[in-house]
């Protein structure tokens, strides 16, 4: 693409972006995050005052995915962050880099420009798997982690074989970068979302999540991103997909959103398992798919509201043993078995 044409297709994508936001009643603010530790900007769009929420989207998707969700989050700060490469954010090649430490380090850097000493992480698909990492590695930095849609390989999912070709060196970067009309991506996102998902919001939203796509460097982010995932996770030791003894050892309260169609990527049940073994989870299955807010977004809204309401006796929990963690499952049972 010309640079006549990025820029173009840069100002379409501000202005859908700001009708979705406009549709919902938000006017968000948005700000630069300089990582100079990284070498990186990312963009951050931030509203609201209140228990601050550190909002990350899922891979190849984009910040408007939050507009329904944020509309609704009157009591909180929120903060939606591109990710590297998406949106208005600075692209990253990831080749030979530990996703690990590297997504840890950007986010400890982001709560650092943002004047925050901890945030509550709310992480879509792999921004759950990434809040989870940091609950681990930076354990001060996170009041709690809120994983909506399968985080990933975090929990030992099996990514399908259109995510495996993103990372393949040459098709990827064709796939990614290549003319796609809208109406194509549309019909790509529902194979992954829901088509009653993709249905809910406006077209404008997936639009403006089409034209992130076109970005320079946004290929090749994706591609490497998803190049060094799979080859860390049939390392050995796997560098990224969460072993049983780090499961058990995530202090931070975890609630794990799943959506009951949201089986494309790993069967529920075993889901489920793996996160039985950490000490402070709570696992909610709600009507919709990988992006489950945008199927049943009053159910969404409540779990979250309540969770973040009651985290510091969730917090407390994991430190004064048995007897609170069985009253911790009882509040699961009471609350969310709807």
């Amino acid at each position: 693409m010309s640079a006549s044409g990025r820029r173009i297709t840069r100002a379409r994508f501000h202005r859908l972006e700001a009708r979705v936001f406009t549709g919902y009643e938000l006017q968000p603010a948005a700000r630069t995050l300089e990582l100079d530790e990284l070498g990186i900007s990312l963009r951050a769009l931030e509203l609201g005052a209140g228990e601050p929420l550190l909002l990350l989207h899922g891979l190849s998707l984009s910040v408007v995915h939050w507009a329904p969700l944020i509309a609704r989050l009157g009591w909180a700060r929120c903060i939606a962050l591109d990710m590297p490469g998406h949106g208005q954010s600075e692209p990253v090649n990831f080749t030979g880099r530990d996703l690990r430490k590297w997504h840890t380090s950007m986010l400890t850097g982001c709560l650092d420009r943002l004047g925050l000493r901890s945030a509550h992480i709310v992480g879509h698909s792999y921004g759950g798997m990434f809040g989870m990492w940091l609950a681990l590695d930076a354990p001060e930095r996170v009041r709690s982690v809120v994983c909506i849609g399968t985080p990933a390989v975090a929990l030992g999912a099996n990514p399908d074989l259109t995510l495996r070709a993103l990372s393949w060196p040459l098709i990827g970067r064709l796939l990614s970068s290549a003319p796609n009309p809208g109406f194509v991506y549309r019909q790509i996102i529902a194979a992954s979302l829901g088509r009653a998902a993709v249905k809910a919001v406006p077209k404008e939203l997936h639009q403006a999540t089409y034209l992130g796509t076109r970005r320079g460097g946004f290929a090749r982010t994706v591609s490497t991103y998803l190049r060094e995932q799979f080859t860390g996770t049939r390392a050995r030791p796997p560098r990224y997909a969460l072993q049983d003894h780090e499961l058990q050892r995530i202090e931070a309260p975890l609630l794990i959103i799943w959506g009951e169609h949201d089986t494309r990527y790993q069967p529920i049940e075993a889901a489920k398992r793996r996160a039985e073994l950490i000490p402070a989870a709570r696992f909610e299955l709600v009507h919709g798919g990988h992006e489950p807010w945008l199927d049943d977004l009053d159910r969404c809204v409540r779990l979250l509201a309540e969770w973040v309401e009651c985290y510091p006796r969730l917090r407390q929990a994991v430190t004064t043993g048995e007897e609170a963690t069985l009253q911790l499952d009882e509040d699961a049972r009471l609350s969310g078995g709807r």
